[in-house]
Protein backbone atom coordinates (compact mmCIF):
# COMPACT_ATOMS: atom_id res chain seq x y z
CA UNK A 1 0.00 0.00 0.00
CA UNK A 2 0.81 3.55 -0.57
CA UNK A 3 0.05 6.95 1.43
CA UNK A 4 0.18 10.16 0.42
CA UNK A 5 -0.05 13.20 2.80
CA UNK A 6 -0.54 16.67 1.54
CA UNK A 7 0.26 19.96 3.05
CA UNK A 8 -2.29 22.00 2.51
CA UNK A 9 -0.48 25.75 2.72
CA UNK A 10 0.25 28.28 0.90
CA UNK A 11 3.05 29.09 2.04
CA UNK A 12 6.26 27.83 1.56
CA UNK A 13 7.75 27.08 4.19
CA UNK A 14 4.93 26.27 6.15
CA UNK A 15 3.86 24.95 9.84
CA UNK A 16 1.78 22.37 7.65
CA UNK A 17 4.48 21.51 5.63
CA UNK A 18 6.57 20.70 9.12
CA UNK A 19 3.80 18.57 10.56
CA UNK A 20 3.80 16.99 6.76
CA UNK A 21 7.03 15.72 7.11
CA UNK A 22 6.78 14.54 10.85
CA UNK A 23 3.84 12.38 10.02
CA UNK A 24 5.68 11.10 6.82
CA UNK A 25 8.35 9.64 8.92
CA UNK A 26 5.68 8.76 11.50
CA UNK A 27 4.20 6.36 8.45
CA UNK A 28 7.63 5.55 7.26
CA UNK A 29 8.92 3.99 10.71
CA UNK A 30 5.51 1.80 11.20
CA UNK A 31 6.05 0.27 7.52
CA UNK A 32 2.60 -0.42 6.74
CA UNK A 33 3.03 1.52 4.01
CA UNK A 34 5.47 0.12 1.09
CA UNK A 35 5.90 4.46 0.15
CA UNK A 36 4.85 7.43 1.85
CA UNK A 37 4.87 10.74 -0.16
CA UNK A 38 4.12 14.52 0.46
CA UNK A 39 2.78 16.86 -1.71
CA UNK A 40 2.85 20.09 -0.60
CA UNK A 41 0.59 22.78 -2.03
CA UNK A 42 3.17 26.15 -0.97
CA UNK A 43 6.10 24.50 -2.71
CA UNK A 44 4.20 23.31 -5.46
CA UNK A 45 1.24 25.24 -6.07
CA UNK A 46 -1.41 23.86 -8.38
CA UNK A 47 -2.82 26.79 -11.08
CA UNK A 48 -6.68 27.90 -10.78
CA UNK A 49 -8.88 25.09 -12.12
CA UNK A 50 -10.10 26.18 -15.30
CA UNK A 51 -12.42 23.58 -18.15
CA UNK A 52 -9.39 22.91 -19.81
CA UNK A 53 -9.14 20.04 -17.27
CA UNK A 54 -12.17 18.87 -18.63
CA UNK A 55 -11.14 19.00 -22.16
CA UNK A 56 -7.64 17.08 -21.95
CA UNK A 57 -5.76 20.42 -22.90
CA UNK A 58 -2.36 19.43 -23.35
CA UNK A 59 -1.35 22.40 -20.80
CA UNK A 60 -3.15 20.68 -18.31
CA UNK A 61 -1.96 17.25 -18.44
CA UNK A 62 1.66 18.14 -18.53
CA UNK A 63 1.08 19.75 -15.05
CA UNK A 64 -1.48 17.32 -13.51
CA UNK A 65 0.24 14.09 -15.10
CA UNK A 66 2.79 13.74 -12.16
CA UNK A 67 0.45 14.97 -9.23
CA UNK A 68 -2.38 12.84 -10.34
CA UNK A 69 -0.24 9.60 -10.40
CA UNK A 70 1.08 9.96 -6.47
CA UNK A 71 -3.02 10.64 -6.09
CA UNK A 72 -4.09 7.88 -7.58
CA UNK A 73 -1.07 5.35 -6.48
CA UNK A 74 -1.98 5.99 -3.01
CA UNK A 75 -4.24 4.14 -1.02
CA UNK A 76 -4.46 6.57 2.06
CA UNK A 77 -4.54 10.40 2.62
CA UNK A 78 -3.58 12.61 5.17
CA UNK A 79 -4.39 16.15 4.78
CA UNK A 80 -2.56 18.45 7.10
CA UNK A 81 -4.65 21.77 6.48
CA UNK A 82 -3.86 25.33 8.36
CA UNK A 83 -6.79 27.41 9.32
CA UNK A 84 -6.99 30.48 7.21
CA UNK A 85 -9.45 33.41 8.25
CA UNK A 86 -11.77 30.29 9.89
CA UNK A 87 -11.69 27.82 7.19
CA UNK A 88 -9.63 25.64 5.01
CA UNK A 89 -6.83 26.99 2.12
CA UNK A 90 -8.14 27.95 -1.27
CA UNK A 91 -5.23 25.52 -2.27
CA UNK A 92 -6.90 22.74 -1.11
CA UNK A 93 -10.27 23.47 -2.22
CA UNK A 94 -8.19 24.05 -6.05
CA UNK A 95 -6.34 20.11 -5.57
CA UNK A 96 -10.04 18.85 -4.96
CA UNK A 97 -11.73 20.26 -7.83
CA UNK A 98 -8.89 18.33 -10.36
CA UNK A 99 -9.91 14.89 -8.62
CA UNK A 100 -12.74 12.64 -8.28
CA UNK A 101 -14.29 9.23 -7.47
CA UNK A 102 -11.63 7.34 -9.39
CA UNK A 103 -8.60 8.73 -8.40
CA UNK A 104 -9.29 9.31 -4.85
CA UNK A 105 -12.97 8.00 -4.06
CA UNK A 106 -13.37 5.39 -1.15
CA UNK A 107 -9.86 5.88 0.25
CA UNK A 108 -9.35 6.80 3.52
CA UNK A 109 -8.10 9.97 4.68
CA UNK A 110 -6.92 11.37 8.09
CA UNK A 111 -7.45 15.32 8.62
CA UNK A 112 -4.74 17.16 10.35
CA UNK A 113 -5.66 20.54 11.26
CA UNK A 114 -3.10 22.67 12.00
CA UNK A 115 -3.28 26.61 14.16
CA UNK A 116 -0.98 29.05 15.03
CA UNK A 117 -3.60 30.04 17.95
CA UNK A 118 -6.73 28.15 19.92
CA UNK A 119 -9.02 27.34 16.82
CA UNK A 120 -8.16 25.00 14.57
CA UNK A 121 -11.39 23.14 14.96
CA UNK A 122 -13.27 24.78 11.64
CA UNK A 123 -11.36 23.50 8.92
CA UNK A 124 -12.34 20.31 9.82
CA UNK A 125 -15.91 21.01 9.31
CA UNK A 126 -14.95 23.02 6.13
CA UNK A 127 -13.60 20.24 4.44
CA UNK A 128 -15.94 17.92 5.50
CA UNK A 129 -18.84 19.93 4.93
CA UNK A 130 -17.80 21.52 1.40
CA UNK A 131 -14.27 20.46 0.30
CA UNK A 132 -14.84 16.51 -0.53
CA UNK A 133 -18.43 16.12 -2.24
CA UNK A 134 -17.19 14.70 -5.54
CA UNK A 135 -14.06 13.07 -4.08
CA UNK A 136 -15.53 10.98 -2.26
CA UNK A 137 -12.97 10.54 0.00
CA UNK A 138 -13.79 8.60 3.14
CA UNK A 139 -12.56 10.65 6.35
CA UNK A 140 -11.20 7.85 9.03
CA UNK A 141 -14.03 8.56 12.43
CA UNK A 142 -10.23 10.65 14.14
CA UNK A 143 -9.16 13.88 13.15
CA UNK A 144 -6.33 16.00 14.54
CA UNK A 145 -6.48 19.47 15.41
CA UNK A 146 -3.43 20.91 16.59
CA UNK A 147 -3.46 24.37 18.10
CA UNK A 148 -0.61 26.66 19.12
CA UNK A 149 1.29 24.24 16.22
CA UNK A 150 4.87 26.34 16.72
CA UNK A 151 5.27 25.03 19.69
CA UNK A 152 4.90 21.16 18.85
CA UNK A 153 6.55 18.43 16.54
CA UNK A 154 9.59 20.44 16.05
CA UNK A 155 12.47 17.62 17.39
CA UNK A 156 11.66 13.65 16.85
CA UNK A 157 11.33 13.50 20.60
CA UNK A 158 8.16 14.89 22.07
CA UNK A 159 9.60 18.17 24.60
CA UNK A 160 7.05 17.99 26.85
CA UNK A 161 4.01 15.39 28.43
CA UNK A 162 1.14 17.46 26.62
CA UNK A 163 3.27 16.71 22.67
CA UNK A 164 3.86 13.17 23.50
CA UNK A 165 0.02 12.77 24.52
CA UNK A 166 -0.63 14.09 21.10
CA UNK A 167 2.27 12.68 19.32
CA UNK A 168 0.37 9.23 20.77
CA UNK A 169 -3.03 10.14 19.41
CA UNK A 170 -1.41 10.52 16.63
CA UNK A 171 -0.38 7.20 16.28
CA UNK A 172 -3.77 6.22 17.65
CA UNK A 173 -5.17 8.05 14.52
CA UNK A 174 -2.37 6.38 12.06
CA UNK A 175 -3.29 3.11 12.86
CA UNK A 176 -7.09 3.76 11.81
CA UNK A 177 -5.85 5.05 8.80
CA UNK A 178 -3.54 1.75 8.43
CA UNK A 179 -6.57 -0.46 9.30
CA UNK A 180 -9.16 1.49 7.13
CA UNK A 181 -6.83 1.52 3.90
CA UNK A 182 -6.77 -2.46 4.07
CA UNK A 183 -10.33 -3.00 4.14
CA UNK A 184 -11.40 -0.38 1.54
CA UNK A 185 -8.57 -1.77 -0.64
CA UNK A 186 -11.44 -5.05 -0.91
CA UNK A 187 -14.11 -2.54 -1.15
CA UNK A 188 -12.64 -0.79 -4.31
CA UNK A 189 -11.75 -4.29 -6.03
CA UNK A 190 -14.51 -4.54 -8.78
CA UNK A 191 -16.03 -1.15 -8.20
CA UNK A 192 -19.06 -0.78 -10.17
CA UNK A 193 -18.41 3.22 -10.89
CA UNK A 194 -21.02 4.52 -12.91
CA UNK A 195 -19.60 8.32 -14.48
CA UNK A 196 -23.92 9.35 -14.11
CA UNK A 197 -23.52 9.59 -10.72
CA UNK A 198 -19.93 10.88 -10.11
CA UNK A 199 -21.00 13.61 -8.51
CA UNK A 200 -22.36 13.15 -5.04
CA UNK A 201 -26.01 15.05 -4.04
Amino acid sequence: MKALVIAASQRHPSQSAKVAEYIRRMIAERAVFSEVNVYDLGKNPLPLWDEGVWRNDPRWQRILEPVARLVTDADAYVVVVPEWNGGVTPAIKNFALFFGERETGHKPLWLVSVSSEINGQYPVADMKAFVSKNNKWIFIPDHTVIRFVHRYLNSPEPASEEEKLLVERMQYSLTQLERYARALKEVRRDFPYDDRFKYAM
